[in-house]
Parts: C-alpha cells; sequence; structure tokens
C-alpha cells in the first residue's frame, strides 16, 4: 500500500498509518471452496468442487460479530496497486451504519447506527483513492457535541416521550446514489443528505429542489428506468389507522421532476406496511405489502421499546403485490403467498404484458431479537441456525390484467443485496448478482458473492476466507465499453470485512467471471464494518491533487463554521462556492 495522507482533523490513527508510505502489491486471495451447490441450480461453476458444511460452521461467528463496531477515523490517503485493471475508472460510494457507541449508550440495533459513507476512487493507473467521512446530520452534530444520545433509537435504545422518546434523528445510514451531479446519502425515515461526491463533505439536508414537503420522506432506494434516463424513486407513511400513504417521484437526467405540475403521485395501501423497496418497469411500480402490523403503542410512548420492536409479521394473513400504473390511470392487487421482501434485484415487463419480478423473498420478518430488554446487541443474541429468515431469490410472473401470478426459486442459497447492471435497470435482464452466505442450506452471514444466469440457471461462486464477508455487489462497467457490450462486460466491486485484521479491503471480480476469484484485493488501512448500499460512478474520478484540495477547503471552512446551519436544499449552485458556506458538515 501506498498511502498519501491527505489533512482532516479526525484522521488520527489512519494519518500516522498512511506516513508509513508502505509500497506492495495486493494480493489476489486464494478461493475456498464453495460448501455445497445450490439445490435448484442445473449448473454451478465454483472455484473448486463445492463441499459439505454439515455439522461445522463455514464462518467464523466472532469475525463476523466484529463488523458492528465503530469506525473511529476519517481518513484520505492513496493504495497502489499493480493488479487493478486499467479499464475500471470512476468511483465506487457505499452507506453503512458505523457509529454504535454515543457517549455512555452502546447502540443495540445495526439499523441505528449514524451513517457514514467511504468512497475510492480508480484511476486506471494503479491507484486507489481512498477517504470516508460521516454524514453530518443536524442529529449527529447535537450529539457529537453534547457528548451523549440525544435521541431513541428506530429499532432499539428507546426513550419515554417525556425524554425525547418523539424526537426523531435521520441516520443517513442506508444508500449512497449520484444522479444529475448530485451525491446523497438516503435514509427512508427521512430526506436525503447532500454530499460533496469529491471531499464527501455534508452541505444540507435537500428537499430536492422543492419537490419533497416539509414532512415527506424519500425511500433509499430509487430505481433508474434505464431507458427513459430517469430516476424514480418513492417515500411512504404507514399508519395503522389510515393505510399505508406511498408517494412516488421521477426525475430526469437533471434531476428535475418529469412532469412539473405533478411531481409526485400519491397511494394508498390498507394497513399499516414496512416498504422498504419497490420496482419499476415501464408502465408500472410495484411494491409488495406484505402482512405486518405494530402493536404496543402506549409501550413506546413509555420507553418501554422501541418502534421496529413492536412491528410484528402474521403469517396466517397473505400478502399481496400493488401494481400501480406510472401514469396514475389506476393500480391492480395480485394477491401472493404470505412472504416479506426487503430487496429487489429488479423487473420487467414481457412480451405479454406481464411482470417479470426477481426478488429476495423472505418466508418472515424478523429484525432480530428485541433488545430494549436486555441491552444485548441484536448480533450477539442472533442465533443464525434457528433464528433467521430463509432468505432466497425468486423470480414471480404477474399477469396485472388476469391478477394472477406464478412463481419458481432461482437461487436456494442464502441471499441478499440481489443487483444487475444499471444498464438494463427497469429492463430484461439476463445476469443477477448476490450476496451469498457459505452454507449451502439454512442462513448463514452474507459472505461471497453469486453470478445466476436467469436463463440457464448457472451459478457462479466465490467466497473468502472464513473470518472475511463481503458486501453488496456493484456492477462497475469497463471503460470504453459500448451499449452493445455483453451484460455482464464489467466488475463487481465491494468492500470486504476482515474480523482478523480488524479492517477493510476493496476487492473487484470480474462480472463474467465471479468463480475465478478477485482480479484485484486493496487492504486498507481503516475499519468499515458491514455495509448496505452503493454505486458506481465511472463519472466521477477526481485526482489525488483534488481530493486533497477539497479536503484542505473542507477543514477550513469547518472550523469557521460554529452553528446548525437550515437552507432550503435548492440544487442550484453546487459546487465548493455553494457546498463550502456557513453550515459545512452541519456546524
Amino acid at each position: 500500500i501506498m498511502a498519501r495522507p491527505h489533512p482532516h482533523p479526525m484522521a488520527g490513527a489512519a494519518v500516522a498509518l498512511g506516513l508509513l508510505l508502505l509500497r506492495t502489491q495486493a494480493a489476489v486471495l486464494p478461493a475456498r471452496p464453495a460448501p455445497g451447490a445450490s439445490r435448484l441450480a442445473p449448473t454451478m461453476v465454483a472455484t473448486s468442487p463445492g463441499t459439505s458444511a454439515t455439522g461445522r460452521r463455514a464462518y467464523d461467528l466472532a469475525a463476523w460479530r466484529s463488523g458492528y463496531g465503530t469506525c473511529e477515523t476519517e481518513s484520505s490517503y492513496t493504495a497502489a496497486c499493480d493488479q487493478l485493471p486499467a479499464d475500471l475508472v470512476g468511483t465506487y460510494y457505499r452507506n453503512n451504519p458505523a457509529k454504535f457507541q454515543v457517549g455512555d449508550t452502546r447502540v443495540l440495533h445495526p439499523f441505528d447506527g449514524d451513517g457514514m459513507v467511504a468512497a475510492v476512487t480508480l484511476d486506471g493507473q494503479g491507484r486507489a483513492h481512498f477517504r470516508n467521512r460521516f454524514v453530518r446530520t443536524k442529529g449527529f452534530v447535537l450529539e457529537q457535541r453534547a457528548g451523549k444520545a440525544l435521541y431513541p433509537g428506530e429499532f432499539a435504545n428507546p426513550r419515554p416521550f417525556w425524554g425525547g422518546g418523539l424526537e426523531r434523528k435521520n441516520k443517513a445510514n442506508t444508500n449512497v446514489i449520484y444522479w444529475g451531479g448530485r451525491l446523497l446519502a438516503l435514509w427512508e425515515g427521512g430526506k436525503p443528505h447532500l454530499l460533496d461526491e469529491v471531499s464527501l463533505a455534508t452541505s444540507r439536508e435537500s428537499d430536492l429542489g422543492g419537490v419533497l414537503s416539509p414532512r415527506a420522506k424519500f425511500s433509499a432506494h430509487p430505481r433508474v428506468d434505464a431507458a427513459r434516463r430517469r430516476l424514480v424513486g418513492f417515500g411512504y407513511e404507514p399508519n395503522p389507522v389510515t393505510g399505508t400513504k406511498l408517494s412516488f417521484y421521477e426525475f430526469d437526467s437533471a434531476f428535475r421532476p418529469v412532469d412539473p405540475e405533478r411531481p409526485r403521485l400519491d397511494h394508498t395501501l390498507p394497513g399499516f406496511r414496512l416498504v422498504h423497496d419497490f420496482v419499476v418497469t415501464k408502465n408500472y411500480y410495484l411494491v409488495t405489502a406484505a402482512p405486518t402490523r405494530v402493536e404496543g403503542g402506549v409501550d413506546i410512548l413509555l420507553g418501554r421499546r422501541a418502534a421496529g420492536e413492536a412491528i410484528s409479521f402474521d403469517e396466517s394473513q397473505p400478502a399481496f403485490f400493488e401494481v400501480i400504473r406510472r401514469d396514475g390511470s389506476g393500480s391492480m392487487r395480485v394477491p401472493v403467498d404470505t412472504h416479506f421482501n426487503f430487496h429487489y434485484a429488479n423487473a420487467y415487463e414481457d412480451g405479454e404484458g406481464r411482470l417479470v419480478v426477481d426478488t429476495v423473498r423472505v418466508d418472515r420478518l424478523f429484525l432480530g431479537e428485541p433488545a430494549s430488554a436486555t441491552g444485548t446487541p441484536v448480533w450477539d443474541s442472533l442465533d443464525w441456525e434457528s433464528s433467521m429468515s430463509r432468505s432466497t431469490l425468486w423470480r414471480y410472473t404477474v399477469d396485472p390484467v388476469a391478477k394472477t401470478h406464478e412463481r419458481e426459486e432461482l437461487l436456494g442459497r442464502y441471499c441478499d443485496f440481489a443487483s444487475v447492471n444499471p444498464r438494463v435497470s427497469g429492463a430484461e435482464h439476463r445476469y443477477v448478482w448476490a450476496a451469498v452466505g457459505a452454507e449451502a442450506e439454512g442462513s448463514s452471514p452474507l459472505q461471497g458473492v453469486c453470478k445466476l444466469d436467469t436463463r440457464t440457471g448457472e451459478q457462479q461462486l466465490w467466497f473468502p476466507e472464513a473470518h472475511q464477508f463481503l458486501g453488496e455487489p456493484v456492477f462497475a462497467p469497463r471503460e470504453g465499453a459500448g451499449p452493445e457490450a455483453p451484460e455482464d462486460d464489467g466488475y463487481i466491486v465491494t468492500f470486504m470485512h476482515d474480523g482478523l485484521r480488524g479492517k477493510a479491503s476493496l476487492v473487484v471480480l470480474s462480472a463474467a467471471d465471479v468463480g475465478a476469484g478477485p482480479v484485484a484485493v486493496v487492504p486498507l488501512e481503516t475499519f468499515l464494518g458491514h455495509g448496505l448500499h452503493g454505486s458506481f460512478v465511472p463519472g466521477v474520478r477526481p485526482t489525488q491533487e483534488d481530493i486533497e484540495r477539497a479536503t484542505r477547503l473542507m477543514n477550513m471552512y469547518a472550523r469557521k463554521s460554529q452553528e446548525w446551519n437550515k437552507v432550503d436544499g435548492s440544487f442550484t449552485g453546487l459546487g465548493f462556492k455553494q457546498l463550502f458556506q456557513k453550515g459545512v458538515d452541519g456546524r
């Protein structure tokens, strides 16, 4: 690693490490055998013949648990790696909860940690320019000043209403996207936060140019309609009495509302629904309405349990797909088997007008053992073998006119974070990449990566060592690949948590040949922990000097700023002059 430190007030130990200026070639990790083949796949290609995991754990549980820790440093440095492909150029961004200690309070649920964005810019010349920074939400800044927790958690750490239990902190911890020249950190319980794509400095909470009303929220899972070059997002407000209100938004490539006269399409689902993700096709939006409900409002008010701990799943009730026309002309309700889903891979309309939906289907909603009563973090009490719901990839083919569906399991191994090449988002796809567990049967932590050919059923699997855990696989197009290039012509990039080393690495695999193992692994000198979602942006490629200059500007203006600055969230004038004003990073 060749580490070149960029000035930063919180760099701490990472700066000292950067001063060592060590140079090595990044190692290509040896392939660990895939322990067992999916029983449903006609063909499986792995790094070596599968072996049974019966009677032993194929993963290191302590190493997995170590991924839920606080990132103590905010760093900026350059790592050199000769194996990095010359045609992999751009910036990989990822968001994740990364603060699990606030003063004397230990955060007990992973969904409640403050968000931190990490970025790696790959210059095609064997260099990876890394930086990471917490999102300076208003709540984050106020708690940093106070030196203690001021807000309740959504899924643990409740507070009584007289002690701030009805206040809400925007965690900004779930996803980070780049659209129309804007980098946004997302959390479905609030508004996006606008970041600088070079330094990762926080500018402000954004209402997307006035599109979001003061109380509106914006999901962590917007979708891209690649054919029309639109960003399509939604927000939702669940209410057990009045139903769950959905609001859909569509933006053009410049981040302007497609229809200024009707920038929002509202739709209501009956009952209390937890809607984390959705899909968009040429003519429709589709969401899964699972049988969820919320109970124990008095306990929430009195601070006996968090709101998320009051959500339950009724396995005796059916689920349904709500299919909503994008032009607002109506909707259809299609009954389906009882299940929950956090994430979809993609959806499209076939030649007969049916919706083909690839979704990660979960038998039942499980958010972890209630931690508020015991004080034990969810990850320490979780029993993967007995508690976790089965999570596998299924294909539903939905006839919106007849209101019928067919379904088949595509990937029988525990999986999540399924994705496709962004070029085919909302259109027909052939390949799906997903994070998978090492156990061939049952549930196990996400650790490896799978490439699935949905036409042939062929699977390619790769796993690191038992103490290492990959995150969401993100497709990165090969530099120079045109629109007619094969769908798998590119790379898969992701961060890997190493439970023994206590730090992260950037892993790069061939999207076409995942089973061959990484083409490059770049060890980093930073603890990142387990991540959630991110994106690769070919068009963002700052140089090392750009990053150093932006970091200096960020630090200079941050020192001058003393108080939270409420701004209107307008997108106009984005850039250093607009970004680095009083209020940068929430101060």
